[in-house]
């Protein structure tokens, strides 16, 4: 029996590469916040922080699971109505039902803060279902937001 050759190991060394450290951007946030006149909002005026107050953050999966801004001017109309437009209370819908989301801001939250032990990213969220009925209708619209109003610190204007 012959014997076995023994395969040749050809062992090669990499180029060693400089690499430059460059200090990154912070990343900037994909999410949509918007109030009712279309005018970008900050995030930490409605997420809360447990370390630093006012810089909270939305989770990255916000508009996937809250939806987008709403567009119809009827809604945004009958919601204006209820709610004062300066209060930045967000509207928005879910893309894949008939489910308003209703976003708080922080400063006018019953119950997202440091004394209801808020996590971070936590935000004050109501949410209207027209899932029945179908399809939105303005009157009963109006009715479901006014349910919302105890739930909200008057604003100090």
């Amino acid at each position: 029996m012959a014997p076995k050759k023994k395969a040749e190991v050809l062992e090669t060394k990499p180029e060693e590469k400089v690499v430059e450290e460059k200090a990154k951007p912070a990343p900037k946030s994909n999410i949509i916040l918007k109030n009712t006149f279309g005018e970008d909002m900050d995030e930490g005026d409605y997420f809360h922080s447990t370390k630093e107050p006012g810089k909270g953050k939305a989770l990255p999966f916000f508009n996937k699971v809250c939806g987008n801004p709403v567009e119809r001017e009827d809604l945004i109309e009958a919601f204006n109505t209820i709610f004062d437009p300066k209060d930045n209370i967000l509207f928005y819908k879910t893309t894949d039902k008939e489910v308003y989301v209703i976003i708080i801001p922080l400063k006018l939250s019953t119950n997202v803060s440091k004394e209801n032990d808020s996590i971070d990213g936590d935000f004050q969220k109501h949410a209207i279902s027209f899932i029945n009925e179908g399809s939105v209708n303005i009157d009963t619209l109006k009715m479901k937001l006014r349910r919302i109003i105890p739930f909200i610190k008057v604003a100090k204007n």
